[in-house]
């Protein structure tokens, strides 16, 4: 490890002197007298121009100073973090930190909470839209997930983003200009979300071929990029490609993650005096690979394999029609895409079963005679996707003057379609991917489109009252979809007051405040579940002799589909204050947000009769054929079976304060400080009641009974945290360094009340009793009582940790920057106790770096 810092140092100090040959030094001393004075004038000029740009310069993310608080990171910030995928930049949020890439499983977004404990709160991210030029990634018809599979034998698990959101791993940054991330309350335009909005915005124009090549402990990147101008024709053209190869452990070569993107965007102007259209272009791929093998050499026998890919291929359109000479109307907006998938889960597992482990391939219900599965096989699944995505969205602005506020209204429409057309779930059900699967092979190509409709409005108010300026929005946007409807309201403000003379410098105070909803749609694989099947066992009879064997099963089938099921919705509010004094700025924003009906994998109670046939009377070196289920006693026997279901049982509760400051750069040094970071409190629950199933034997008898519980439990998460960056730009040097402090004050886990005493019980006859003092004691009921310890719902408090990261990039003449990063150069984290437990954390977190090369030539 020092070895590779020393070489790192080595290698940056020698890119930091600038060389010149004696043929060049002459060169410069021949300047005659007459040139000087106009060199000393352009010098003079270009040291001005340096000075005025020098404090737009900002390698952090920027806080808006719309109506809606969102978070703006600009190319300049993104070359300064030198990222390897977008998660990277979630770091520049308040409440967000630094981390290694882990690139071994999906990269989620979570906006302004801490924790995530189950995945019954994925709403956070598939809540959250993204927005590429104007065109939403759509994750609505996806449905790679690899069915009956448990999550320690499912390589997919970690994967999985069915009903999750778009993952951030497959989106690269050298292709984009500038990111606008909406944590507040957005404009109606925005649909289909919960948590916020996440804009996209791509390069466009001419530059000359940008190239970046990036290398650190865990990947490789290389990116190449150019943009050509047509002037006569007023074209512009965009042509980019970028490739990440990504270890999840550099040591092992066995598990890897692959990201390929390219894209060719056109941008054409057509201007008059009346009008002009300005038509955005782009056709885009993407494909990523998810690989693991097992490695042979630790595993002699095992055959297991997986690879995941993801190919997309997406054509959008941007249509702006500007109309200069119309009083009311002035513009009209058209965006449209066309984005078709083509995803594959390939898994071989190496499956070892119990003895006389049954096989059941058929899919209807009732009584099937079945097999038996081998010892041990070979079973190969396929997950064939094809997802198919259209999105159409039309919008009018629009403007007059009413006294002395002015009004712009904005009206619109937007259509969207999803339909999966892809094989579906691929396997051999006589040799399934796991033993007792509750699942069997389907086509998504059966299953139903989603359609959906909005339209929205709203009205922008700007008015002066003396030196006080006002900015107003309100606004609706109804939706439709399958059955389902929302309509969201939602409002923003903004007062700007005088300015305040302190000395020779004003003080500039802006106020803001916002309340809306935003409701979310369920996707194609909540809204239309797969059948679950139950084989109740009723004979397995294995003999020597194949032909003799025998096994029989009472399947049951279930499609536990959610009729009732309504868009998830959040209601949220903030309050926020922007102190600006001498290009010196503070922001402080409190928000609340509450969402009660969010979508979660809930149960269904089911009672199911089946037989048990009787086989000990048979001798079975005297049976000259199977036996026949018809000749053999039995007994009537029932069970009880809880069924996966879509409800909306899942409730966030989200509170906190955001802050950032950024202060002027200090001249001398051309150092500008930024302080940001955020306290946020996020509780998670459940709020309906669930069942659960105590199966016991008792005398030698099996007794089955089912337990509401008024609450499943929740968790309770907390932190607080703080960043400082410290950066300097020299440019005369070409030099641009920053030391970031990021620390974490504390954070805190605790799991909400609860009780282990049921509210009502079910026995196997079907019908719910009240669950009462006395049965706490009875022989066969008191198992459904659990004595819950008050230490469970002690809170636990991780104390301060923090962590000091050093970025730095030197710049020949704009033409090339060499960068280089070390994350955790130092780290503080002291060891705490949690219940006489003593938690260490000295030497867990090790250096992480590495180091780029920019070309633009």
């Amino acid at each position: 490890m020092r070895g590779s810092y020393n070489f790192l140092f080595s290698l940056f100090c020698l890119t930091s002197v600038t060389l010149i040959s004696p043929a060049q030094a002459q060169q410069k001393g021949k300047k005659n007298n007459s040139s000087k004075k106009d060199t000393v004038n352009n010098k003079i000029d270009s040291l001005k121009a340096k000075q005025i740009s020098l404090d737009e310069v900002v390698i952090t993310a920027k806080e808006s100073k719309g109506l809606s608080t969102a978070s703006i990171i600009d190319r300049k910030a993104m070359q300064h973090l030198q990222p390897s995928s977008f998660t990277d930049l979630l770091a520049l949020l308040p409440g967000g930190r630094s981390a290694d890439p882990n690139l071994r499983s999906a990269n989620l977004i979570h906006l302004r909470q801490t924790g995530t404990p189950s995945t019954g709160y994925d709403i956070s991210s598939l809540g959250t839209s993204f927005l590429i030029d104007g065109a939403p990634i759509s994750t609505r018809a996806n449905m790679q997930y690899t069915a009956g599979l448990t999550a320690q034998s499912d390589r997919n698990t970690n994967r999985d983003i069915t009903a999750k959101g778009v993952d951030m791993r497959t989106l690269s940054t050298d292709q984009i200009e500038r990111v606008e991330i909406i944590r507040g309350i957005p404009s109606v335009e925005y649909g289909d979300i919960t948590n916020g909005v996440v804009k996209i915005i791509r390069k466009q124009g001419e530059s000359g071929v940008e190239a970046r090549f990036k290398s650190d402990g865990f990947s490789k990147l290389a990116y190449v990029g150019k943009g050509f101008a047509f002037p006569d024709q007023k074209i512009l053209l965009n042509v980019d490609f970028d490739y990440l190869d990504a270890k999840a452990d550099p040591t092992n070569r066995y598990e890897n993650f692959k990201r390929v993107n390219t894209s060719i965007r056109l941008n054409k102007l057509w201007e008059n005096n009346t009008r002009d259209i300005d038509l955005k272009s782009s056709l885009d791929y993407g494909t990523s690979f998810d690989n693991y093998r097992s490695d042979p050499d630790l595993d002699l026998l095992s055959v297991d394999k997986y690879k995941s890919t993801y190919n997309r291929l997406a054509f959008s359109n941007n249509l702006n029609i500007n109309f200069h000479q119309l009083g009311f109307l002035k513009s009209i907006v058209v965006n449209s895409s066309l984005s078709m998938q083509r995803d594959q889960i390939n898994q071989t597992k190496w499956v070892q079963t119990g003895a006389a482990t049954t096989v059941n391939p058929y899919t209807d219900a009732g009584v099937h005679d079945i097999g038996f599965l081998p010892p041990n096989y070979t079973a190969n699944l396929l997950v064939d996707g094809k997802p198919v995505d259209a999105f159409l969205k039309a919008m009018a602005n629009m403007g007059f003057k009413s006294g002395k506020i002015n009004h712009a209204i904005l009206v619109g429409a937007e259509a969207n379609y999803s339909k999966n057309l892809g094989l579906g779930q691929v396997f051999d059900p006589y040799l399934p991917p796991s033993a007792g699967m509750s699942t069997r092979p389907r086509s998504y190509r059966d299953i139903p489109a989603t359609k959906d409709l909005s339209v929205f409005a709203e009205d922008r108010i700007n008015v002066m009252l003396g030196a006080h300026k006002l900015e107003m929005v309100a606004g609706a946007r109804a939706m439709t979809m399958a059955g389902l409807s929302a309509v969201d309201p939602r409002a923003n403000a903004h007062w700007t007051l005088p300015g305040i003379n302190i000395g020779t410098q004003q003080l500039q105070i802006e106020l803001g405040a916002g309340i809306g909803w935003q409701s979310k749609f369920p996707v194609i694989a909540q809204l239309y579940p797969d059948y679950t099947y139950y084989d109740l066992e009723q004979l397995n009879y294995y003999h020597n002799n194949p032909e003799y064997r025998k096994a029989n099963v009472m399947t049951y089938k279930f499609l536990a589909e959610n009729r009732n099921l309504q868009p998830a919705r959040n209601r949220k509010w903030e309050l926020k204050a922007d102190f600006s004094m001498n290009r010196n700025r503070l922001s402080i924003t409190y928000f609340k947000e509450s969402m009660t009906n969010a979508f979660r994998n809930g149960s269904e109670l089911k009672i199911m009769d089946f037989k048990k046939y009787d086989a000990s009377g048979l001798d079975p070196d005297k049976i000259t054929a199977a036996p026949d289920i018809k000749d053999l006693p039995y007994q009537d026997w029932r069970r009880m079976q809880l069924v996966s279901v879509v409800l909306n049982n899942s409730a966030l509760y989200k509170e906190g304060i955001e802050y950032r400051f950024a202060s002027n750069r200090v001249k001398k040094i051309n150092t500008r400080i930024t302080i940001y970071g955020a306290w946020f409190k996020t509780v998670y629950e459940n709020h309906q009641p669930v069942y659960r199933i105590e199966d016991r034997v008792i005398d030698n008898k099996q007794f089955m009974y089912a337990g509401l519980y008024a609450d499943d439990g929740g968790y309770i998460r907390s932190q607080l945290n703080t960043n400082a960056i410290i950066d300097t730009y020299l440019p005369k040097v070409g030099l641009e360094f920053s030391t970031a402090i990021e620390s974490s004050w504390f954070s805190s886990k605790q799991n909400t009340r609860s009780t282990g005493t049921p509210i009502s019980y079910v026995g196997l006859d079907g019908i719910s009793h009240p669950y009462t003092e006395a049965d706490k004691s009875d022989k066969y009921l008191q198992w459904l009582n659990t004595d819950i310890s008050e230490s469970q719902f002690a809170k636990t408090t991780i104390p301060i940790d923090v962590n000091v990261n050093f970025k730095v990039v030197k710049n020949f003449k704009d033409k090339i920057r060499v960068g280089m990063f070390v994350n955790r150069i130092f780290n503080y984290a002291p060891d705490y106790t949690v219940n006489g437990y003593t938690i260490k954390r000295s030497g867990l977190n090790s250096p992480y770096f590495g180091m780029e090369l920019n070309f633009n030539l």
